[in-house]
């Protein structure tokens, strides 16, 4: 019994990193309170799940076999799925597409693990045991988290996330999922020595999942790229409205210049007359005139 409740207990603690593997692109935007939740969350979901897993094994609901563990796997990730798609919104379709990344990584962990497990371990594996396998994993798994995050992490900025959603999601999100089906039928956890053991399968499954490997990074990289030059196209289209607002300042001050020059010139056309009609009642002696007109002048002036 001790030794099927560290299986269980190694099987659902193995889904927490890879939860922390989907949550890391979306970090930069994630709250502290929401932060919290999550982290309460997936231990509320690990907990309940270790214990309920444990009660059924115990009764004998559940049994130790080949292929349990791959049956299982697929109950018991959804609600740590559910958790972060929920709380984490609205970002469906690159939800969808950092889970495809996640289950290459995850189907390359579990296929390095099962040859190691196979080319170290053979008496446990021909004995169909769970426990040495998920040791395995586990460590292989951490040690690439450092590159799987540093990958991840790169995918997303808080610019990215905060923009307008890109046309192209809805039909991109879905492509690592769709590359990574046809690896489906290995499971999570086959113990098949008579199949796996052939080197011709093993070559076609190293060979196979190199590719899958390589197109998931060449995906990221060109996701990546692509999204750096929809940044760009923003900053550009912001700097030319700016400009734009910049050439319509210019042009209403030019406007309102050459408004200011009409008035200076008819203000200066007035004021020769004037000045030429002063010059004209001083010449004649009509001073008393000349000082009425001044004073006219003074009150226009004074009521502009």
């Amino acid at each position: 019994m001790a030794y099927a409740l560290v299986t269980l207990f190694l099987f659902c603690f193995s889904l927490l990193p890879s939860a922390y593997l989907r949550y890391y692109p979306f970090r930069s935007i994630v709250q502290s309170p929401t932060r919290h939740v999550l982290l309460c969350g997936h231990l509320y979901i690990f907990l309940f799940e270790f214990v309920l897993l444990g009660a059924l094994f115990s009764r004998g609901f559940l049994k130790m076999e080949s292929g349990m563990f791959q049956f299982l796997y697929f109950f018991c990730y959804l609600p740590h799925l559910l958790l972060l798609v929920l709380t984490v919104r609205p970002f469906w379709f690159r939800h969808l597409f950092v889970l495809g990344l996640q289950a290459i990584y995850m189907i390359f962990i579990h296929t390095l693990s099962l040859e190691v497990y196979k080319l170290f371990l053979p008496d446990a594996w021909h004995m169909n045991r769970s426990l040495p396998y998920f040791c395995i994993y586990l460590f292989l798994f951490f040690l690439g988290m450092p590159l799987a995050l540093r990958t991840m992490g790169r995918l997303f900025t808080p610019e990215q996330l905060t923009s307008p959603r890109s046309a192209f999601w809805p039909y991109l999100g879905p492509v690592p999922l769709l590359l990574c089906y046809y690896h489906a039928n290995q499971g999570y956890f086959i113990l098949n020595p008579d199949e796996l053991f052939q080197p011709a399968l093993q070559i076609y499954t190293l060979i196979t999942l190199g590719m899958l490997v390589l197109v998931a990074l060449f995906l990221v990289l060109s996701i990546q790229g692509g999204l750096q030059q929809v940044q760009k196209m923003f900053r550009l289209k912001e700097q030319n409205l700016q400009l734009q607002e910049q050439l319509n300042d210019i042009n209403s001050y030019a406007v309102s210049l050459r408004k200011e020059q009409q008035e200076l010139a008819i203000l200066r056309h007035d004021s020769r007359h004037q000045l030429r009609m002063l010059a004209e009642l001083a010449e004649n002696g009509e001073f008393e005139e000349a000082e009425k007109h001044l004073l006219e002048l003074r009150k226009e002036v004074a009521d502009k």
